[in-house]
């Protein structure tokens, strides 16, 4: 009698060992659900956060120094620029652009735009200078960087079976960086502000040859779209594998770490 009195005590003492486990596990769970609630409500960040992330990187020297690399290299592309008429123009400055909003986001590229435009004007001006113009190459900048700021693209990434989901969406933001774009600015706001411009200089509203080379602008835009997808898809891969390979080796350098170059 007194075993089996044991063997109900230890079954209890047993059973109530395993309801406290239960009720831990129970709570360790919820408190986890919880934290990973908060913490996806923490990283959920305004649309347009990013714009206050990407101004911080104006404390970085890295950053100005290589904004101001893009600025020369974007100022020599536009030495290339096509004209097809009067109000249209065929140029790839747009890389450079598009390369800044990747790497430091909206803030930096509009003020790259601005920037841009303003030393590329007094190189070479063309016609007199408008200020619509100029915020025209900062909003096209900042769209880039909407879209693109801190797109990881690499060479290697497209080529890697496992990663090519990954790198799928990453073109899709850029395929959508560059709709915005051709949409927003290049058929919207460009005609927008030369007609502003034309009926400025005119002293009354001027319209008509805007509206009637809208049709060319269209299908300018459309030939052009795939043709610049293709080559921000090419580019921007290069440009960011370029930029984390020169900032790794400087900064393995400076802790003496050695590393192996595999090509």
């Amino acid at each position: 009698m007194a075993l089996s009195k044991n063997k109900k005590n230890v079954y209890r003492k047993n059973k109530a060992n395993r309801a406290k486990k239960r009720n831990k596990a129970g709570k360790l769970s919820k408190a986890n659900k919880i934290s990973s609630v908060k913490s996806a409500k923490k990283q959920r960040k305004p649309v347009f956060g990013c714009f206050r992330e990407s101004a911080k990187e104006l404390k970085n020297i890295r950053c100005l120094v290589v904004t101001a690399m893009l600025i020369a290299l974007e100022l020599a592309i536009k030495q290339l620029t096509v004209t097809v008429s009067p109000d249209l123009k065929i140029s790839f400055a747009f890389l450079a652009k598009a390369s800044v909003g990747m790497l430091y986001g909206p803030t930096i590229a509009f003020f790259e735009g601005l920037v841009s435009d303003i030393i590329g004007f007094i190189i070479k001006p063309t016609g007199s200078f408008s200020p619509l113009f100029t915020l025209q190459e900062g909003f096209a900048a900042m769209l880039y960087g909407l879209f693109l700021y801190k797109l990881k693209l690499s060479r290697k990434d497209m080529h890697d079976k496992t990663l090519q989901k990954q790198s799928a969406k990453q073109i899709v933001r850029i395929i959508l960086a560059k709709l915005s774009v051709t949409i927003g600015i290049n058929l919207f706001y460009t005609p927008l502000a030369i007609i502003i411009t034309n009926s400025m200089a005119a002293g009354g509203l001027v319209y008509g040859s805007t509206l009637t080379g809208y049709p060319a602008r269209l299908i300018k835009n459309a030939i052009q779209f795939p043709v610049d997808c293709v080559l921000l898809i090419a580019f921007l891969p290069i440009v960011s594998t370029a930029y984390d390979f020169v900032f790794r080796r400087n900064n393995n350098s400076k802790k003496g770490v050695s590393f192996d170059i595999n090509l």
